[in-house]
Parts: structure tokens; C-alpha cells; sequence
């Protein structure tokens, strides 16, 4: 696994916010298809399919702490009262973040049934969570950012 983890991740804090939120999209576009890409794979390259997923998750994590620094400040300054499913939703990066540090490292050393199953999880928790952020989180963003 690299070490790309403990690195410090640098915030656009002149990116406009609408136009971020757009660029989040097609980020989350470009990321679904990663983890099904790693579990078709599995079945023949196990480093292949783990390095599919260790190259996305830096980029996962980056993802993760833009939204939380961006979109989350702006949604707690001008819509406090509306943040509970937002914030709900930011809390799933924990599970994102844990899978990436902590699980992925170990899927070389189970077998093969397990790594699937655990990919598997992984890649229904990120689209789900995606889902969730495009319906609840981008929407409001995007009324109170205009």
C-alpha cells in the first residue's frame, strides 16, 4: 500500500463551490466503475485488483476531504438547519477511510472468497454513499451556494 495516506491534502478553496460540486460528480462517475473493475479481476490477479483499489483510494480520500472541508463549511454557515442528513452522510467517510487504510492492506492475506466478499461490501457501501451525496449533500449545496 503506498503512502500517500499520511500525506497532506491540498484544499482549492478558490474552486467555486458550484462549480466543485460538479466536478464531484464526475469524479464519483469515474470512481464506480473502479471497484467493479477490481472484483472482476480478483478472480485472476489478486495484486491487481488490490492495486485498482489502493490507486482510487488516495484519490477517495482526497475526494472525502474536500467535501468535508468545502461543502460541509458552507452548508454549516447558511443552512444549519437543514445539515442533519448531510452531516449523516459525511460520517460514512469513516467507513470509506477505515476500508482503504485498514482493510484493503490485509486482502492479500485472506482468501480468495473473503477478498470478494469484502470488495464486494466495499464497492455497494461507495455507491451507495455516492447516491446519498447526490441526492441529499449536492443539491442543498447547491441551493445555498447561488
Amino acid at each position: 500500500m503506498n503512502d500517500n495516506f499520511h500525506t497532506v491534502h491540498r484544499i482549492n478553496f478558490d474552486e467555486p463551490i458550484v462549480e466543485m460540486v460538479a466536478r464531484l460528480e464526475r469524479e464519483h462517475q469515474d470512481f464506480r466503475s473502479k471497484p467493479e473493475t477490481s472484483l472482476s479481476m480478483l478472480v485472476y490477479n489478486r495484486d491487481g485488483s488490490i492495486r485498482i483499489l489502493d490507486e482510487l483510494g488516495e484519490k477517495i480520500i482526497q475526494h472525502a476531504v474536500e467535501e468535508e472541508a468545502r461543502l460541509m463549511r458552507i452548508i454549516m454557515e447558511k443552512a444549519r438547519s437543514d445539515s442533519e442528513r448531510s452531516i449523516h452522510v459525511m460520517q460514512e467517510h469513516n467507513h470509506v477511510v477505515t476500508f482503504i487504510k485498514n482493510t484493503l492492506p490485509q486482502l492479500r492475506l485472506v482468501p480468495e472468497d473473503k477478498a470478494r466478499e469484502q470488495i464486494t461490501q466495499f464497492a455497494d457501501a461507495l455507491k451507495e454513499h455516492f447516491s446519498e451525496e447526490e441526492v441529499i449533500v449536492f443539491p442543498l449545496v447547491r441551493k445555498i451556494a447561488t
